[in-house]
């Protein structure tokens, strides 16, 4: 009888400490950015389970923090950080699901009463303004050229794209957070009602493309894409326009989406 009253205490001790067991999470990112405030969101979602913020000034940094810990860690990580051999690139034990996508969104200025989708599809002298990535530029580039060959692409890096298309550089601009700006057309599911890539060119290898999250970390104990997904911090968001992404599909199917549509994207840029 005393050995099962100590076994029992045992256990009882073990799941407490278990219960207890915090997950930090590593910053990264520009303070304030679209990935800064996922992270925040993740945080809220853990609630009693959230440990402490790791600040790190970039991906290396942070991916050494994920390799070296010994006590439980995550983060938000962009997908295209994991394709080939970069340098940020984390092993595949470290990717736990895919998280969000924000299909891209072909925006104009209110005042630009000249936009339009026929204007987009055939005008001739057409401006449209891309955010300054080696890796994202080049899908946009192709779906836009391919949808109207006299279409002029502009890289612009963060905010300049935002002041260019007001100060009428540009006709228009693609972004997966499109902020008040209205909305022409979208590559993927809306919430506009606006046509999508598919819709312009059906079968188009970038009609449905848009920036997308992976949630990575080591010694997660929980599925932690369902606990954001479920949470009160998820519902309040304020980047509405990202959505939960192939979690349907099992962490195999998912990563293995992902990588092939990277690939897809990456020869598009040779």
């Amino acid at each position: 009888m005393k050995k099962i009253i100590i076994a029992f205490t045992m256990l009882f001790f073990a799941t407490m400490a278990y219960a207890e067991t915090k997950i930090d999470l590593v910053k990264h990112t520009r303070p304030g950015g679209l990935n800064d405030r996922m992270i925040n969101v993740v945080a809220e979602a853990l609630g009693d389970r959230f440990g402490k913020f790791i600040e790190t000034s970039n991906c290396l940094q942070a991916k050494k923090v994920l390799e070296n810990s010994k006590t439980p860690v995550a983060t938000v990580w962009s997908s295209q950080t994991e394709h080939g051999s970069q340098p940020c690139n984390l092993d595949d034990s470290m990717l736990l699901s895919t998280f969000t996508n924000s299909p891209y969104h072909i925006t104009y200025f209110a005042e630009n009463k000249e936009a339009s989708l026929e204007h987009l599809k055939t005008g001739k002298d057409v401006k449209v303004g891309l955010w300054d990535s080696n890796f994202w530029s080049a899908p946009q580039r192709q779906f836009l050229i391919d949808l109207n060959p006299n279409i002029k692409t502009i890289r612009y890096k963060s905010k300049p794209l935002r002041t260019a298309l007001a100060s009428g550089e540009i006709d228009y601009k693609v972004l997966s957070f499109p902020g008040k700006d209205p909305v022409l057309a979208a590559l993927g599911k809306n919430d506009y009602g606006v046509i999508t890539g598919q819709d312009l060119l059906p079968g188009h290898p970038f009609a449905d493309l848009g920036y997308q999250y992976l949630l990575v970390g080591v010694g997660i104990d929980i599925d932690l894409a369902s606990t954001v997904f479920n949470s009160e911090a998820w519902a309040n968001r304020r980047d509405t326009t990202h959505k939960p992404y192939l979690q349907d599909l099992s962490r195999d199917e998912q990563l293995s989406t992902v990588m092939v549509m990277l690939d897809k994207i990456y020869q598009s840029g040779q």
